[in-house]
């Protein structure tokens, strides 16, 4: 196709949520007041819709068409460099080329310069539109919520970075008129719609007492969390733009925006308290992609450790016990002491620190222990937390064993020959993937003797592992039981297969569903779960976490169970097994 045309200046106009280019057309253009298609080609990228096109009078080339003003919607495409810009009307299509160079317009000099243009063309519904397209205020730096009649009232408590350009919005909300239509995020030409039917509703009594004089009849409900995707880019100006039903537009600036990490992922699910329907509505639209975007940025950075070997290690080693150590350290002491009166030479152990803070303390520690029980073991000291499913990955980057057992630091050995019937167990059964123990509590009840999976219509209709045993007394059976799902507490399986398929997943965050994720994925390679009630230990549960208990971790459970479900039950977010064993029977 030929050029029928030339395309002089392009911009994108965030407040009009489109593009904006002028330019000249040849006079075979038949100006109608039906709207064209237009595609805009900028690099590998195309923006298409119903265009807005006005022709008006040009001097330099009125012998051979007419000066043009397109306005086609569209986001943001960041391509650089327009290639061709193709309108279509009744089949018939014209080709518009970039003229060199081509003018990139800032989004006021583009609505300026397109107004002066627009001014000389002939009046028409099409130039009265557009001309209402560009009164539309944009932002100039400063809030003018607080000019809306009737009022608008929104504040923001954080706004906390979901990377790689996503945000986390904390704060409230008064609508008392209902006369809100849209809001938007904006920031350096990106926007994001804010639908307040997504917010996650959070109580905010002090803001209801504050407006119930002037308004009455406010809810506690008007704190909210949103979240906004795609719109966040680093050293500008982010804002919302709020329009009401009468059209006219208010702008509030976001002051600050919060790095990611652990520490905002806790705030966040602080404030929070979900059940039944609405919490699988927050996890889908807010919290899960939050969440996913800042735990997957705060474990971007590859992993660094420092290990100490302490005693003659084991040659070849028949399983590698790992242990991750946060907080409560002096388990360490604890369970060593048992190691020395339970377990054979042929194994060998790795502790792994995930808290840096106690590195001397651990050490310390660490070297007595070696002095007093004569048990050689490993001490891998992490350069920062990571949480459990990192830190017993690295372990498992280090374990030279044949098999591998995932214990927590709370679970001590009540037989002596605990970790031989799981290995014997193993060996002896090639259709098994993993092996459990049968974990009581100090007054020899059932803490865990295999996992079954439940839906709970409380929690969202969700598939949770439960312990169906738990606090009831071990029968007099020490056979070997088929298990849903096995423990993280207490879990192994051979090195290989752990490391086939990839670990324990890390999108999971501190500690929640690894383990029942780890025990799917063996399945799906073909390996059953069993419990060997022959082994034996005690566990304390939730000890080895240092006793951190706060409404924050419940939250977060629940975000690793909304994830749970995305690959094992909704199948949004499948797991694939390795392209050499997924032919495997599941």
């Amino acid at each position: 196709m030929t050029s029928q045309g030339c395309v002089d200046f392009l911009c994108y106009a965030p407040s009009l949520d489109g593009w904006l280019a002028g330019g000249w057309i040849d006079l075979g253009w038949d100006d109608q007041d039906e709207a064209p298609h237009c595609a805009l080609e900028l690099g590998e990228k195309t923006i298409s819709g119903d265009a807005v096109v006005i022709t008006f009078p040009r001097a330099d080339v009125r012998k051979i068409g007419y000066g043009l003003i397109l306005f086609v919607p569209g986001e943001n495409t960041r391509a650089e460099g327009l290639q061709d810009v193709i309108l279509t009307r009744h089949g018939q299509s014209f080709r518009l080329t970039p003229s060199e160079p081509l003018d990139h317009l800032t989004e006021a000099d583009g609505v300026a310069r397109t107004k002066a243009l627009v001014s000389t063309a002939m009046r028409s519904s099409r130039r009265a539109h557009l001309l209402r397209l560009l009164s539309r205020p944009a932002f100039a730096g400063h809030d003018t919520l607080d000019q809306l009649q009737p009022p608008v009232f929104l504040e923001l408590d954080s706004a906390s970075l979901c990377p790689p350009d996503g945000l986390l919005l904390r704060g409230w909300m008064l609508d008392p008129f209902k006369s809100v239509e849209s809001i938007r995020l904006r920031c350096a030409g990106n926007s994001a719609v804010i639908d307040p039917d997504h917010f996650v509703p959070i109580a905010r009594p002090d803001v209801r007492e504050g407006f119930s004089k002037q308004f009455g009849g406010l809810s506690d409900l008007c704190g909210f969390l949103a979240y906004a995707a795609g719109v966040y880019q680093a050293g500008e100006i982010v804002y919302f733009e709020v329009r009401t039903v009468n059209g006219d537009i208010g702008f509030k600036r976001v002051q600050q925006v919060r790095s990611p990490g652990i520490d905002t992922i806790k705030d966040t699910l602080g404030h929070l308290e979900l059940r039944y329907e609405a919490m699988e509505r927050a996890y889908d639209h807010v919290l899960g992609p939050a969440v996913k975007a800042m735990n997957a940025f705060r474990l971007q950075k590859p992993v660094g450790y420092r290990e100490m070997s302490l005693g003659v290690q084991p040659e070849a080693p028949r399983c590698t016990i790992i242990v991750p150590l946060y907080g409560r350290i002096d388990f360490m002491e604890l369970q060593l002491a048992f190691f020395s009166r339970t377990l054979g030479r042929q194994y060998e152990i790795i502790y792994v620190l995930d808290d840096p803070n106690l590195e001397r303390a651990t050490e310390a520690l660490a070297t007595s222990c070696l002095a007093r029980f004569r048990l050689p073991f490993r001490l891998v000291v992490l350069d920062a937390n990571v949480g459990y499913a990192p830190a017993n990955n690295v372990g498992l980057t280090l374990a030279r064993g044949e098999y591998v057992c995932f214990l927590n630091s709370d679970v001590f050995p009540k037989t002596p020959d605990w970790l031989d019937h799981m290995v014997e167990t193993a060996d002896a059964r090639p259709d098994v993937g993993v092996v459990g123990a049968l974990l009581v509590f100090e007054d020899e009840t059932v803490q865990h003797e295999g996992c079954s999976y439940e839906i709970l219509p409380e929690f969202a209709g969700w598939t949770f592992s439960l312990h169906p045993r738990k606090g009831r007394f071990p029968s007099d059976d020490d056979g070997i039981a088929p298990a849903d799902a096995i423990t993280g507490a207490c879990l192994m399986m051979p090195t290989s297969l752990a490391r086939a398929v990839g670990g324990l997943d890390e999108g999971y965050v501190i500690g929640d569903f690894e383990d029942v994720d780890l025990c799917r994925k063996a399945q799906a390679m073909g390996k059953q779960c069993v419990v060997d009630r022959r082994a034996r230990l005690y566990h304390l549960e939730r000890q080895s976490q240092g006793g951190q208990q706060s409404f924050w971790r419940l939250n977060l459970t629940l975000y690793n169970a909304w994830r749970f479900q995305n690959r094992w039950t909704r199948g949004t977010d499948p797991w694939i097994a390795p392209a050499e064993t997924a032919d495997r029977p599941a």
